[in-house]
């Protein structure tokens, strides 16, 4: 969904912002991005590597850029990350670490994957919230919505 939503925005689009304060569209992605880096580097911050490499060492939390491939490569590393993560603490059965009582999914480490998928929904939902604003046209609005039939597809030719 990210990829896909990445693939539809313009160079003009990821400088969207409400002009209040918030974060504008590239930030808003990089966010996306580096927070799943963020929160390894809290509970398992063996996994954190590779988006620490993206962020030149910086800290995954004030890390942002404008550049659509390194916000991709950055989705997609963080995405890697949280599943080898996951699925390490789950077969492991070892929690995840929670040194400063944030709640870090200590008790279902698979409950970090839901987090990631309804964190990002909640940052769509704001990215076209500003595309809307900025006057995108319906037939754009609706071509971008139609990033959640990802959901009701087949995932290949084999499955039902």
């Amino acid at each position: 969904v990210n990829d896909f939503l990445l693939d539809r925005l313009t160079p003009e689009d990821l400088t969207l912002s409400d002009g209040r304060g918030g974060m504008p569209v590239a930030q808003l992605l990089s966010h996306m991005g580096a927070s799943r880096g963020g929160w390894l580097l809290e509970m398992a911050p063996g996994f954190a590597a590779s988006t620490l490499a993206l962020t030149g060492g910086a800290d995954p939390w004030s890390w942002h850029t404008t550049d659509p491939a390194l916000i991709r490569a950055m989705l997609r590393a963080g995405d890697e990350a949280a599943v080898q993560a996951v699925q390490a603490h789950t077969a492991s059965g070892t929690p995840f670490a929670d040194p400063h009582g944030a709640g870090t999914f200590h008790t279902r480490p698979a409950l970090f994957l839901t987090y990631m998928t309804v964190h990002d929904a909640g940052h769509r939902g704001q990215i076209m919230t500003l595309l809307r604003h900025a006057g995108a046209p319906p037939e754009r609005l609706d071509e971008l919505e139609d990033a959640w039939a990802v959901w009701r597809r087949p995932l290949s030719s084999e499955t039902p």
